[in-house]
């Protein structure tokens, strides 16, 4: 295969992987994973003005639970720092943050055609890039303003930069694969999955002269992660560490493991005909000798691992995208074997064909409820700009929009007073947040206590008398 027809043939899968990628490029932080979205752009906002202030600018804020915005444990913002360097030159906007994922998407699509390349053949790099372009939960979660677009792009691009660095021993290249991957550590905790991948992709097998090299590579790797989140950990609320509380409590802790959730989810984000592909180009590299056979293999056992531990206690679809560049990375393999470049071609319109029905999981989670924003909206134009808002339910979206801080309410009991439950809040008004959880008589108590002032919107500082 020429460089020109490879250099054509990559250009269209980015432009096919752009493409699908923009589905609801403008729509607000109010589509599936709405929660995680506009915090990160919470995160970003509280950084605007202050970008220069550093470290501090590095702790992240949101506008919830309290008067003022809580500083909370996650995973450095590497991305809302970036968005808020967006804002302060262009101006705010939703898309801008979208636009960045893009970016860092189809960045990630060139690198996994670059190891791709690397690790097998040419033309097994650019089938892995292919099949990473058009699973469905690297679409989805390729637009997301989230940290997984990031982290996906810096660790592909670690394990190149680790395998060039092998072939090559460019003496700079180990501490550059080192600041990379510790920067996907950062951006996301579950790329840490790929730190011993790494290692046997840059080291194995171990001799004297590698030893010096991969304990250097080793702390370039860990120390930053381990200060960043032992700082960041010492300086939030015990109710507001919340990556120590996933660990804890939803993975430590968690009795309940829901496989039929997750054998759902698996199937749906990479479709059956990618996992079968997969599936055989495991088989093929079991049975056919590779360089880079042990690195995969040990991947395989570390994502088994993953998906067994943390997965299946959080059957949360994007806990998942941490495996699909193996997923197209085995099933390119597989693909490879095919003798022919006519036939592979083949093979993969037959694969987006058979599977298009699975597009069609997508389409929910583009949908978003536009009374979340007219309400955010609303309080923002009618309120003061110091106002505290209580809002009815945990999802905290109407902080970001209205530009606001405040409380929200969990799980009331049926036997629980709402004006006295509201009693117990520094709030000024209560918000009827679409969707509510709570029953109808909840909120007839509500309505005969507090004069409703906009959609939803109730007055705390007056209630009706009795």
């Amino acid at each position: 295969m020429g460089r020109g027809i490879r250099r054509v043939l990559l250009f269209l899968i980015l432009l096919v992987a752009l493409g699908v990628r923009l589905r609801g490029i403008t729509n607000p932080l109010l589509d599936d994973q709405a929660w995680r979205q506009a915090d990160t752009a919470s995160i970003a906002a509280h950084m605007l003005g202050h970008l220069t202030d550093i470290p501090s600018v590095f702790l992240p804020q949101l506008n919830y639970d309290g008067i003022t915005p809580q500083r909370v444990e996650l995973e450095f913002p590497f991305l809302p720092y970036l968005l808020a360097c967006t804002w302060t030159l262009f101006g705010w906007a939703d898309i801008w943050g979208r636009l960045w994922s893009v970016v860092l998407s189809l960045i990630t699509v060139g690198g996994i055609y670059e190891l791709g390349r690397k690790m097998f053949t040419e033309r097994a790099g650019l089938m892995a890039a292919a099949i990473y372009a058009l699973m469905p939960l690297a679409i989805y979660y390729g637009r997301v303003v989230m940290p997984e677009p990031m982290a996906q792009a810096w660790s592909i691009w670690a394990l190149v930069m680790i395998w060039r660095w092998r072939t090559t021993q460019e003496e700079s290249g180990v501490w550059k694969a080192g600041v990379l991957m510790a920067g996907a550590i950062l951006a996301k905790l579950p790329q840490l999955m790929l730190f011993p991948v790494a290692l046997m992709l840059g080291f194995w097998p171990l001799n004297r002269e590698r030893v010096a090299k991969l304990v250097g590579y080793s702390m370039i790797v860990l120390m930053p992660p381990m200060v960043y989140y032992l700082w960041v950990h010492f300086k939030v609320a015990a109710s507001s560490q919340f990556v120590t509380g996933i660990l804890t409590g939803q993975v430590v802790t968690a009795s309940t493991l829901d496989w039929k959730l997750l054998s759902k989810t698996i199937r749906r984000g990479f479709t059956d005909s990618i996992l079968l592909l997969s599936g055989v180009g495991l088989c093929r590299l079991i049975f056919f000798r590779s360089p880079v056979r042990m690195a995969l293999l040990a991947w395989v056992g570390i994502v088994v691992l993953y998906i067994g531990v943390v997965c299946a206690h959080i059957p949360l679809d994007y806990y998942l995208v941490p495996v699909l560049p193996l997923a197209a990375l085995l099933g390119a393999y597989a693909l490879d074997g095919i003798k022919g470049r006519p036939l592979t071609m083949l093979g993969i319109v037959l694969l987006v064909w058979i599977n298009r029905s699975s597009y069609t999981y997508l389409t929910p989670k583009y949908q978003w409820n536009q009374e979340y924003l007219s309400q955010a909206r609303w309080i923002e134009r009618h309120t003061s700009a110091s106002s505290i808002l209580v809002l009815s339910d945990p999802a905290p979206m109407t902080f970001y929009y209205a530009h606001r801080v405040g409380f929200r309410l969990t799980k009331v009991g049926d036997k629980v007073i709402p004006s006295k439950l509201l009693q117990q809040f520094p709030g000024d008004y209560f918000v009827h947040l679409p969707k509510s959880s709570h029953n109808e008589l909840f909120w007839e108590t509500i309505r005969k206590s507090y004069p409703e002032i906009g959609p939803g919107i109730f007055d705390l500082k007056r209630p009706k008398p009795n």
